[in-house]
């Protein structure tokens, strides 16, 4: 009876350990694709739909990178009238060893908070200091015990604030396993591990100044099928001299709207929004887009708008009838700080949105 007791009990362990292999989580096929939608998300999480674009990740080899042997997927984004015939411009990467998935910690997906940070009156670079932490991670740790936090990363600095002085900063980067969910996809419905990454920056190892959250959902085979960071609004002046200020969040979720973009009666090549260049620029960039032929030959209305991260409009470059054809606009952008922005463009009932990074 012991020795059925005992392989029964050996069974349920090898059987759980088992499920909990990372690499069962992620794609075992080159050629992978997630098709994603992205809309930013107000200090209040609210969603802002006017600005949200459009992501295809790639899964494209198995390689060596920085001491891992990698996942590599080649990702892009942009507009549903034109990413199926955008190149693809950066790279993600993830590892799996045991029951860890691993992902390469790169400052592109907090990019937007950091150059809001920097924008404080401060005197600390936070992209350079984040740059320096960039390296490899067990961010997904699928063995963990549920709501048990797990600590990847932590540095103590000086930061120098005016009048204070020097201030005793912590940065800890942080994951957590959360109880499993099922979440409905438009591929249907999956048996997600959920995780929650967070920055957490201190004052003195004491006051809590900020936490950047990011829940990540990942399912058997598909790896990540949704991915949410919420906004916030954020209030220092407890504790430092300095203005509230908001910080934006992002819903990553899958979405079958791309599919239908070979189906689109307007050929790209008629209405094109271009990426700005430069890009990064500070503080003038150019901007080129082509209008697309009107039935009848009518001229339409055409506007191209300028938001700030918050969804906000801070300009409005071209309010006008316009005839088909290619035009450039020059948007000087002296007035206004460094930080990510969104240009629209409308003609009709096309709309196209890009991304663009002013960076002084």
């Amino acid at each position: 009876m012991k020795k059925l007791i005992t392989l029964f009990c050996f069974t349920i362990i090898v059987g759980l350990t088992f499920a909990q292999q990372a690499s069962d989580y992620f794609p075992s096929q080159t050629g992978f694709e997630w098709k994603l939608k992205a809309i930013p998300l107000d200090s209040v999480s609210n969603p802002i739909n006017s600005l949200a674009y459009y992501r295809i990740d790639h899964f494209e080899s198995v390689e060596d990178y920085k001491g891992k042997l990698a996942n590599i997927v080649l990702t892009k984004s942009g507009s549903l009238q034109t990413i199926l015939l955008q190149p693809f411009l950066d790279s993600l990467f993830y590892s799996t060893e045991g029951t860890n998935g691993f992902q390469y910690f790169s400052i592109t997906n907090i990019l937007p908070y950091l150059l809001q940070l920097d924008s404080l009156p401060i005197n600390f670079n936070f992209v350079e200091f984040f740059a320096s932490l960039q390296d490899w991670y067990p961010v997904y740790q699928f063995a963990s015990t549920i709501n048990t936090e797990y600590i990847l990363k932590q540095v103590d600095t000086l930061i120098f604030i005016d009048p204070v002085g020097n201030v005793q900063i912590r940065f800890t980067y942080l994951g957590k396993r959360l109880p499993d969910q099922t979440i409905p996809t438009v591929l249907g419905n999956f048996d997600c591990k959920r995780f929650l990454l967070q920055w957490k920056v201190t004052a003195y190892s004491i006051f809590d100044l900020l936490t950047l959250n990011d829940t990540v959902w990942i399912a058997p085979d598909n790896w990540i099928v949704q991915d949410i960071i919420p906004g916030q609004y954020v209030d220092l002046s407890i504790v430092l001299p300095i203005d509230p200020f908001s910080l934006t969040g992002l819903e990553i979720k899958l979405s079958d709207e791309i599919v239908s973009v070979k189906d689109e009666e307007t050929s790209p090549d008629d209405f094109v929004l271009e990426q700005n260049y430069p890009n990064p620029f500070n503080p003038v960039t150019k901007i080129k887009f082509t209008i697309a032929q009107e039935v009848r030959g009518e001229r339409q209305e055409v506007t191209l708008k300028i938001y700030n991260i918050l969804g906000n409009q801070v300009a409005t470059l071209v309010k006008t009838e316009l005839s088909a054809g290619t035009y450039e606009v020059i948007w000087n952008a002296d007035n206004f700080p460094s930080g990510i922005y969104f240009y629209k463009l409308t003609s009709g009932n096309l709309i196209e949105t890009k991304k663009m990074l002013l960076l002084k």
